[in-house]
């Protein structure tokens, strides 16, 4: 994976970031760069060289599954996403994830729709699923 920066003001910075899967499997080792404020960047490189390992990094989608950990730390805004003071769900609601392959959170498809619906507030089961199923009727995947 080939990383060039670019000078200007900082919105996302890695330092020394190693992760690792369950089994101690490194997937990431010793990654640091920055990403610049209101810039395009893009992560090329070979199947399996660890693009999508890092990018879930972002948002701690690794976190979903018991095992993974991570070292070092990516600052965003000033904040270090691996603290334990991190608020997740903010934290996912400020950095998406829209990957080639989807990866849907680990419970149905229904109720992956239904997650933002529900960390917006909409309570109510029937305007949950009014809402979810018209998503999915509108993307072809209701059926």
């Amino acid at each position: 994976m080939e990383v060039q920066e670019v000078k200007g003001s900082i919105e996302i910075e890695v330092k020394k970031l190693n992760f690792f899967y369950t089994g101690n499997i490194m997937g990431l080792k010793n990654i640091n760069f920055s990403v610049q404020k209101n810039s395009v960047t893009a992560f090329i490189g070979p199947s399996g060289c660890g693009k999508t390992t890092l990018l879930r990094c972002f948002n701690r989608m690794h976190d979903l599954y018991p095992g993974n950990r991570y070292e070092g730390e990516i600052i965003f805004q000033g904040e270090n996403l691996f603290s334990k003071e991190a608020d997740l769900i903010n934290l996912r609601s400020r950095i998406g994830m829209v990957f080639q392959k989807p990866t849907p959170f680990p419970m149905s498809i229904f109720d992956n729709v239904a997650y933002g619906l529900k960390l917006k507030g909409i309570k109510k089961k029937s305007e949950l699923k009014e809402k979810a199923e018209k998503a999915l009727y509108n993307s072809a995947l209701l059926d």
